[in-house]
């Protein structure tokens, strides 16, 4: 739910013309350390939501853990810089291209950091809580614009669909 950027639409007009692409194997790093937390965070809060319950304190916070991790990943994904990039393998495909991290740090990163706000304010250590049922459904909300982001992206800069 990050507000959309005002040049989206061209945006991925461009990566389109220019061939701007992801490598697979960065795709699956995406996949399994953003994706991973991604989709820990949303069955953690359906299992809740589903149940009608506030998530508990213990719960809330795993979901910062998830987020901080999550948090990681896209700074060091998105680093201009390849010094110091915990993942070797793929230092000849980094830094991604310009959009490509403008895109990312945008979406995930505002959506991860939304939700990072909303549970800490209820797990504020003055006044801890469990979080509302309300709070839940927005936190499901950032995890799915998050999901349906990195599904789109995924499509325009999948290799095999730029070199087709």
């Amino acid at each position: 739910m990050a507000n959309p950027l005002p040049n989206e639409k061209e945006l991925y007009e461009q990566i389109k013309n220019e061939g701007i692409a992801i490598e697979p194997g960065i795709w699956d790093l995406i996949y399994h350390r953003v994706g991973d937390d991604i989709s820990a965070i949303n069955l953690l809060c359906q299992y809740y939501l589903f149940s009608k319950e506030s998530i508990p304190i213990a719960e809330a916070e795993k979901i910062l853990t998830y987020t901080r991790d999550i948090k990681d990943v896209v700074n060091k994904i998105t680093a201009v810089s390849k010094e110091n990039f915990p993942f070797p393998q793929f230092k000849n495909n980094l830094p991604l291209h310009p959009i490509i991290r403008e895109m990312f740090t945008h979406y995930v990163g505002n959506d991860t950091y939304a939700i990072n706000l909303m549970v800490q304010d209820s797990i504020d250590p003055l006044d801890p809580r469990p979080i509302p049922l309300e709070t839940t459904q927005k936190i499901i909300g950032r995890i799915r614009t998050t999901k349906e982001f990195i599904e789109r992206l995924r499509q325009a800069t999948l290799v095999d669909n730029i070199n087709t």
